[in-house]
């Protein structure tokens, strides 16, 4: 029997990050398991954080506290991250106002046009750019170098995430982190019950073990 993991997260999330990459190491250990990534975008007239996609706003001691307690996970699960400086992503969200995309449309774009042999590689690849180069995946040079690191084309892959088939992708995605009710990125479902946060990998992983 095959146990589906379903994966909900954008890209510039730290707790997103450092959470997918802490999946993947426990789920690598079990037979039988499918992770299924589901990355999804902001819609600009909703906000452009998640807490705002979902009704709220972040608290403005939130960021700070994100800085220190990502750089303990990051140090004790040996994980690479490189925390872009505060005031980042005000910079970068004035130029996302302007973008022809939604936030983290394109890189989540990019994900669904990826051939499925690919789409581990490209992932693991975006969030890399994000966390460990300091990058904004919202860029298309940024795309494009995780498109490399993969192994992809990177004109052919821009070219094929422009089409219909990737946009609707997108959009289901995010129908269905909302019809979930998913609480935040990432949350990860498994057997119709939701986890929320980088610290419910264990929970996931005994899930998995005892149902597979």
């Amino acid at each position: 029997m095959t146990v589906t993991v379903y994966s909900y997260t954008i890209y510039h999330s730290p707790n997103a990050y450092l959470g997918t990459v802490l999946l993947r190491r426990a789920l690598a250990e079990l037979a039988g398991v499918e992770l299924v990534r589901r990355p999804i975008y902001v819609p600009r007239g909703r906000g452009l954080m998640i807490a705002e996609l979902l009704g709220g706003k972040e608290n403005r001691n939130i960021g700070s506290y994100n800085r220190e307690d990502c750089r303990r996970w990051s140090e004790r699960f040996a994980i690479p991250m490189s925390y872009p400086d505060p005031g980042v992503f005000q910079e970068r969200a004035k130029r996302w106002a302007s973008s022809p995309h939604e936030r983290e449309e394109l890189p989540a774009r990019a994900f669904y046009a990826a051939g499925i042999d690919y789409r581990d590689r490209l992932d693991q690849a975006l969030f890399e750019a994000a966390w460990v180069e300091g990058l904004d995946v919202n860029e298309p040079a940024t795309v494009e170098w995780a498109a490399k690191r993969a192994g992809l084309d990177p004109v052919r892959l821009m070219t094929q995430s422009a089409e219909p088939g990737p946009g609707e992708e997108v959009r289901t995605a995010l129908a269905e982190f909302e019809h979930l009710q998913c609480p935040g990125v990432p949350t990860v479902v498994v057997n119709g019950q939701r986890f929320f946060g980088k610290d419910r990998v264990d929970w996931v992983f005994d899930i998995c073990r005892a149902t597979g």
